[in-house]
């Protein structure tokens, strides 16, 4: 959790402009939720068109737009807070969801971040910078990853603090247990 909330006026503010021209785009089930760093034309201290006020909660994904685009100034982003420990639960919802792992961890999502009870047919899609390596569960035919229920390449691999998109038919808890001693 950020200090002081996970809204992304808690998390990203934009009252110096350092996030100016950035896009935040989150899938909230239906359509994206959409807010832009403008710290000279926005109405809101926060320096976010919409006030800041989409959430970046643990296990949870969004897409960030560079404004200034191809070629134009990198954007860094750090985000400092409280890594939640315990058991944290994700609810994947029938459809797409942008998910990541409620901790930092990166590799596999299967073994790594705790990712057990996918459903048969599931798909991942993970950006590699260029494109999206797409990962399907095949219960009856998979011969790669996790008990072999994974069709090529295996297991969905992520990096830490990276989203991806997860498609199911049947809505389910991912349950990951963390701890700072593991």
């Amino acid at each position: 959790m950020a200090t002081g909330g996970n809204a992304i006026s808690n998390t990203l503010n934009d009252a110096s402009g350092a996030y100016d021209s950035l896009v935040v785009y989150k899938w909230n089930g239906h359509s994206f939720d959409i807010d832009s760093g403008d710290s000279t034309g926005s109405s809101f201290a926060d320096g976010w068109d919409n006030d800041g006020v989409i959430t970046l909660n643990p296990g949870e994904g969004a897409w960030f737009l560079n404004g200034n685009g191809p070629g134009g100034a990198h954007v860094t982003l750090t985000f400092v807070g409280t890594v939640p420990q315990g058991t944290n639960n994700v609810v994947i919802s029938t459809g797409f969801n942008q998910i990541s792992s409620p901790a930092p961890i990166g590799g596999d999502l299967v073994t790594a971040a705790g990712l057990t009870n996918f459903n048969d047919g599931d798909t991942v899609y993970a950006w590699n910078g260029t494109t999206y390596q797409i990962y399907t569960a095949d219960f009856s035919g998979g011969q790669y990853g996790y008990n072999t229920d994974w069709d090529f390449p295996g297991d969905p691999q992520v990096n830490v603090g990276q989203a991806v998109w997860y498609l199911t038919s049947t809505t389910f808890t991912f349950s990951q247990v963390f701890s700072v001693n593991q």
